[in-house]
C-alpha cells in the first residue's frame, strides 16, 4: 500500500477531499452514509474542495434513497453559497438487457467467447444477479453505445482530480453481492489505470455478510479469492486498490441488536433489524474515514502499511455495545450501563467475523459512548480484551481514542486490525464449503475473473 498516504500530510491534519463510488445497494448506503456527514459538508465550504459521488446499480429501487440525501446536500450547500460545481453527483441505473442482446455484445468484445452461457435465463432488474452476470452487464455499459459507465467514470475521475485539497476514493460494496462485488473489479481497474491521471488513492471498502443474511454464500468464496489474489499486485494493473482494502464486519451490531428484540412480525422485524444494522455500519465507516480530516484512517493505513503481517487487507469491526431501548433503558442505574457493555466487550472475539487463530500486531479503536458513560473503564476493558483475543504476544501496539457521542442511549467502538487475508475471516470455510457443493457450470456463474 505504498501509495495509501502518499498526498495526505504527515503533520497537522488538513482538509482533505473524499470521494466515493457505490455499487449496488450495499455500495449506495455507503455513498449517501458519507453525504449525511456534516464534515464533507463542511469539507465543500472550502473552495478548494471537490467531492465526487457515484452510484451504480440494476434497476433504481435502491438509489431513490440516496438520490434524495444528494439532493438535500446540493440544496444546503447553494444556501451557503457553495459553487454547484465543487460537488459532483450522478446515479446510474442499469436496465436488465434482453439475453441475446447482452450474449452479443459480450461476443464482439471477447471475439466470440462470452463467459455467460447461450441459455441463461436472466433475472429481473432489482432482484439478485449473479457476479458472472453483473460483470456482463457492467462490461455492456461501459463499451456499448452510448457507454454510460464510460463517460461516468470518467466525469467523476476527472472531477476528483480537480480538487486542490489531498484526496481519496473509496470504492464500496458487498462481498457476497452479485452486483457490488460482479462489477467492482473491473471498475476499480478502470477507474485507477484509464481514468485517473493523478496519484490519487483508490480504497476498496468490501462489506461482509452477517448472520441474519443466511450460509454464507458460494458467491462470497469466489469474491474473496478474486480480490485476495489480485491485492497481492504491486502495481495498479494487478492491484488496482493502490488506497488498500477494508473488509467492513456488521456481524457484532446485527448480534446486538437482534439478541434482544423478538416482538413484531418476524418478517418486519428481520427487515427493520437488516435495515438498522447495514445503515449503522455504513455511517459509522464513514464518519471513520472523514473524522478530524481524515487523520484517523490515514493513522490506519500507515499501521497497515508498516505492519509485518502477510495480509495487506484491514478489517473494520463495528462492535456495538448498547442500542436504544434494548436491554438496559434510561433512568437504570450507572452499574447496570456498564455491565452491560462489559457483556458486549466480551463478545468482541464471538462476532469479530474473524478465526479464533487470527492475530495482529496493531489496533486502533476508537470508543464512542455518551459522557456519563465514562471513557475509563471502558479503555482498559477495550485494550484487554484486544491484547487477550487479537493482538500478537510481542511487538504488537494499540491505539485507542475517545469521542462522546451524541446518542446517549448509543455505545460502540471501531476496531481497525491489519494484516487480513481471506482465509483470516470464519465465513471463508462455509463458503468455500457452499461453493464445493456447485457442478462446474454454477461455479462459473459465481466468478467476476476468467477461472
Amino acid at each position: 500500500m505504498t501509495d495509501a498516504n502518499s498526498n495526505i500530510s504527515a503533520s497537522k491534519p488538513e482538509p482533505y477531499s473524499l470521494s466515493v463510488v457505490g455499487i449496488g445497494r450495499t455500495g449506495a448506503g455507503y455513498v449517501d452514509g458519507l453525504l449525511r456527514t456534516g464534515e464533507i459538508e463542511d469539507v465543500l465550504m472550502d473552495p478548494r474542495a471537490r467531492v465526487a459521488a457515484l452510484v451504480i446499480d440494476v434497476g433504481d429501487r435502491d438509489l431513490q434513497r440516496v438520490d434524495g440525501y444528494a439532493a438535500g446536500l446540493k440544496q444546503r450547500l447553494e444556501e451557503q453559497g457553495v459553487a454547484p460545481e465543487n460537488f459532483h453527483y450522478q446515479s446510474i441505473s442499469l436496465d436488465m438487457p434482453e439475453r441475446d442482446e447482452l450474449i452479443a455484445s459480450l461476443d464482439n468484445m471477447a471475439d466470440g467467447k462470452s463467459w455467460l452461457p447461450k441459455d441463461i435465463k436472466l433475472p429481473e432488474a432489482g432482484s439478485h444477479l449473479s457476479r458472472a452476470v453483473a460483470k456482463a452487464i457492467y462490461y455492456k455499459a461501459y463499451n456499448d453505445e452510448p457507454r454510460i459507465l464510460d463517460v461516468a467514470l470518467t466525469n467523476f475521475a476527472n472531477h476528483a482530480e480537480q480538487s486542490e485539497l489531498p484526496a481519496r476514493i473509496m470504492v464500496c460494496f458487498n462481498l457476497a453481492g452479485g452486483t457490488g462485488s460482479g462489477m467492482a473489479i473491473d471498475l476499480t481497474r478502470q477507474l485507477s489505470s484509464d481514468k485517473l491521471t493523478k496519484k490519487i488513492p483508490v480504497i476498496g471498502v468490501g462489506q461482509l455478510p452477517h448472520s441474519g443474511d443466511g450460509d454464507a454464500p458460494a458467491s462470497l468464496f469466489a469474491s474473496l479469492n478474486e480480490l485476495d489474489a489480485m491485492t497481492k499486485g504491486n502495481d495498479k494493473q494487478d492491484n488496482p486498490f493502490t488506497g488498500g482494502f477494508f473488509v467492513v464486519n456488521t456481524e457484532h451490531s446485527w448480534q446486538r441488536l437482534t439478541s434482544y428484540t423478538d416482538t413484531g412480525l418476524q418478517a418486519v422485524r428481520d427487515r427493520f433489524r437488516q435495515e438498522v444494522t447495514n445503515k449503522f455500519s455504513q455511517d459509522c465507516f464513514m464518519r471513520f474515514a472523514v473524522r478530524d480530516s481524515g487523520a484517523a484512517l490515514t493513522h490506519a493505513l500507515r499501521a497497515a502499511d508498516e505492519s509485518n503481517k502477510a495480509g495487506k487487507w484491514m478489517l473494520f469491526n463495528l462492535a456495538k455495545f448498547t442500542h436504544p431501548g434494548v436491554q438496559v433503558l434510561p433512568g437504570e442505574p450507572l452499574s447496570k450501563w456498564h455491565k452491560v457493555i462489559d457483556q458486549w466487550i466480551d463478545h468482541l472475539d464471538d462476532f469479530s467475523g474473524l478465526r479464533k487463530d487470527f492475530r495482529s500486531n496493531h489496533a486502533d479503536v476508537h470508543v464512542h459512548v455518551p459522557r456519563e458513560i465514562g471513557f475509563d473503564r471502558i479503555d482498559q476493558k477495550m485494550e484487554q480484551r484486544m491484547k487477550d483475543s487479537f493482538l500478537t504476544a510481542k511487538d504488537s501496539s494499540i491505539q485507542i481514542e475517545n469521542h462522546e457521542f451524541f446518542d446517549h442511549l448509543t455505545s460502540y467502538a471501531d476496531i481497525v486490525l491489519s494484516g487480513l487475508v481471506s482465509t483470516d475471516l470464519d465465513r471463508y470455510s462455509n463458503a468455500q464449503a457452499a461453493y464445493n457443493k456447485l457442478n462446474k457450470g454454477e461455479q462459473k456463474m459465481c466468478h467476476s475473473m476468467a477461472t
